[in-house]
C-alpha cells in the first residue's frame, strides 16, 4: 500500500513538472509569436519586400549564442507569417557582413544598416537586443529601414529564464573590441589572470576584483598615454552604459565609482562620472555589481566611454574575497 501510494506521489509530481516546463516552453513560443506578429504587420504596412534578421545582442553590441537563437527563431516566425515579404537566409546575411566588413561585432549602426541594403537587396532589417534581469530575459526587437535608417517598429517582451535558456546564455559571449578588430569569444573556463588592453590612447590594467557576499568590486586602473590631459565620461547607465560579465557568461549592470565620486544622474536617462585624466598618471576606476552568483571565479568589465567610439573589454580579472 505504501509503495502505492509512494508511486502515486511521485507520478503527480512528474506531471506537475513536466507541465510546467510545457508551459514555460509555451509561453517563450507565445513571446516570439506576439512580438513577430506586430512586426510583421508593421513592415508590411510600410511595403518592404525584403527583410533580413541579424545576430541579437546585449547593450554593448556582444552576441551571445541565445542572441543567435532568438534572432534565428524571429526568421523563422518572420518567414512564414505569409505578408508579402521575403527574409534573407541569416548564413547568407552572414557571409555578406563578413565579406564587406560590414561589422566587427554584432552591433548594426544606421550606416551600416543603409550599405547592407545597397549590397545584399535588404529593404528593412531586424536587430534585437536581450538583456537578463531577474529571472527573466527582457527583449528589445526593432526594425530599421535600410533606405533612411528609420525606425519602422519596435516592441520589447520577457522570456522566462528556464535552462535551456541559461545554457544558451552562458555557452559563451563574442565581446566586443575598442580596436574594432574581430570579437573575443568568452567561455566559462577563463586564463587565471586578466591582460592589459590598449585603446584611444589609454593603457587599461585589471587591479582586481573583490567580493563581498553577492557584491563584486572591479578595479581597472586607466593611464593617459598621451602628452595632454583629457576628460572622460564613464557611464553606468545611458547608451554608453558599462556592464560587468561574470566566466558563465552572465551580465551584471553596474555603478561607476572613481575615488569617493559615484555615478551622477543626468537628466533622467544616463549616470555617469566625469574624470580629468593627467597624462602618464594611473587612475583607479571602480564598477560595481550586485547579485553576482556564487559560482563566478572571473569578471570582464566593458567599459562605456562616451568619447569612444565602443566599449572596452578588460577580461578575465580574478574575482577575490
Amino acid at each position: 500500500m505504501k509503495k502505492f501510494r509512494r508511486f502515486i506521489i511521485v507520478c503527480v509530481l512528474s506531471t506537475i513538472f513536466f507541465f510546467s516546463g510545457f508551459q514555460y516552453s509555451i509561453a517563450y513560443e507565445n513571446e516570439i509569436k506576439d512580438l513577430s506578429s506586430v512586426m510583421t504587420v508593421n513592415i508590411a504596412n510600410a511595403g518592404k519586400k525584403t527583410v533580413a534578421v541579424v545576430d541579437f545582442t546585449d547593450l554593448q553590441g556582444n552576441v551571445t549564442e541565445l542572441g543567435r537563437f532568438l534572432a534565428e527563431e524571429f526568421s523563422v516566425a518572420l518567414a512564414g507569417s505569409g505578408k508579402g515579404f521575403e527574409v534573407v537566409d541569416r548564413t547568407h546575411l552572414k557571409s555578406i557582413i563578413t565579406e564587406h566588413k560590414l561589422s566587427a561585432t554584432g552591433l548594426i549602426d544606421p550606416q551600416t544598416a543603409r550599405k547592407l541594403g545597397k549590397i545584399a537587396g535588404v529593404e528593412a532589417l531586424i536587430t534585437g537586443t536581450i538583456t537578463p534581469f531577474g529571472d527573466s530575459i527582457r527583449l528589445s526587437v526593432k526594425v530599421l529601414d535600410t533606405e533612411t535608417a528609420k525606425m519602422i517598429s519596435a516592441s520589447s517582451g520577457n522570456i522566462a529564464r528556464t535552462k535551456a535558456i541559461e545554457e544558451l546564455l552562458a555557452r559563451g559571449i563574442e565581446v566586443a573590441t575598442a580596436s574594432g578588430g574581430r570579437p573575443i569569444a568568452m567561455r566559462s573556463a577563463p586564463p587565471s589572470a586578466g591582460k592589459t588592453v590598449e585603446a584611444e590612447g589609454f593603457i587599461f590594467r585589471p587591479v582586481g576584483c573583490k567580493r563581498t557576499g553577492e557584491k563584486v568590486v572591479c578595479t581597472v586602473s586607466f593611464i593617459n598615454n598621451g602628452n595632454e590631459e583629457r576628460d572622460l565620461q564613464l557611464y553606468s547607465r545611458g547608451q554608453s552604459r558599462s556592464y560587468l560579465y561574470d566566466n558563465h557568461g552572465n551580465q551584471y549592470p553596474v555603478f561607476v565609482q572613481i575615488g569617493h565620486q559615484i555615478a551622477k544622474l543626468e537628466c533622467t536617462t544616463s549616470m555617469y562620472v566625469e574624470q580629468k585624466f593627467i597624462s602618464q598618471l594611473p587612475v583607479n576606476v571602480s564598477f560595481i555589481a550586485d547579485g553576482v552568483k556564487s559560482d563566478a571565479t572571473h569578471m570582464t568589465a566593458a567599459i562605456g566611454i562616451k568619447q569612444f567610439k565602443k566599449s572596452v573589454a578588460v577580461r578575465n580579472i580574478p574575482i577575490t574575497k
